[in-house]
């Protein structure tokens, strides 16, 4: 599903050549369950974007699904984006004044999906994460947990094969934590690879596998005993 090899991601700044990604490998197979773990500054949020098609390395490959993202322009880049990965952030990203079944119709909308289609689509997947009496209330009428919940089944909408989660849990309480956590579990069981980016590594832990980032390079990579992948750096 991702293949990366010697990416490495540099900024200017004030003149200097600021490198915040470094001569990173791996690969993840479709399917997979995994994290990206480090803490703030490590360099996971660039590569995080560099998965995600919200930007691109300055060297390096970058492979999603068999083809080589490295070096497409921004438009192909958005279409990629939209045909297959779904993402879920930290903030949730709702907009305020649609209800939860517009904000889960909107990607259907913006690829224009017949009106009937969208909504049954979208109710749907507020059924599946649990908030089929919650459609017509707007984020502001959620608890957090509520609105992950609600950006997760909008990231499900166009039934992308990749699942980012950002800091997924980082701004809820410990039970909606689980809520949540458990929600990804499941989905990552239907076939989906899911890929969280965090910095807690007791988040990260609940992944099938760990790889960590410190100072912009990879460090480490590591697999629960039971999970038949195995990294090829």
């Amino acid at each position: 599903m991702i293949r990366v090899s010697h990416l490495s991601r540099t900024y200017t700044l004030n003149g200097q050549t600021v490198p915040a990604l470094w001569d990173v490998s791996f690969h993840i197979a479709r399917g997979e369950y995994a994290a990206i773990v480090g803490p703030s500054g490590s360099g996971k949020s660039t590569l995080m974007h560099l998965l995600g098609c919200l930007d691109s390395p300055t060297s390096g490959s970058y492979h999603l699904g068999g083809a080589d993202v490295s070096r497409l322009p921004p438009g192909k880049l958005a279409d990629i984006r939209g045909a297959q990965i779904g993402f879920v952030f930290q903030g949730f990203q709702l907009i305020p004044r649609m209800t939860a079944l517009e904000n889960v119709m909107l990607p259907l909308l913006l690829c224009k999906t017949p009106p009937a289609e969208r909504i049954a689509r979208a109710r749907e997947l507020l059924c599946r994460v649990g908030l089929q009496d919650r459609l017509d209330h707007k984020p502001a009428q959620l608890s957090g947990g509520q609105q992950q919940r609600v950006a997760i089944a909008r990231a499900l909408s166009r039934d992308p094969p990749l699942l980012l989660a950002d800091e997924p849990t980082g701004a809820l309480d410990p039970q909606s934590t689980a809520d949540v956590l458990r929600l990804l579990r499941e989905l990552h069981r239907e076939n989906r690879t899911v890929l969280i980016i965090t910095h807690d590594m007791q988040v990260a832990r609940q992944t099938k596998r760990q790889l960590c980032i410190e100072n912009g390079r990879l460090i480490r990579d590591s697999c629960t005993q039971n999970d038949k992948f195995s990294s090829q750096m």
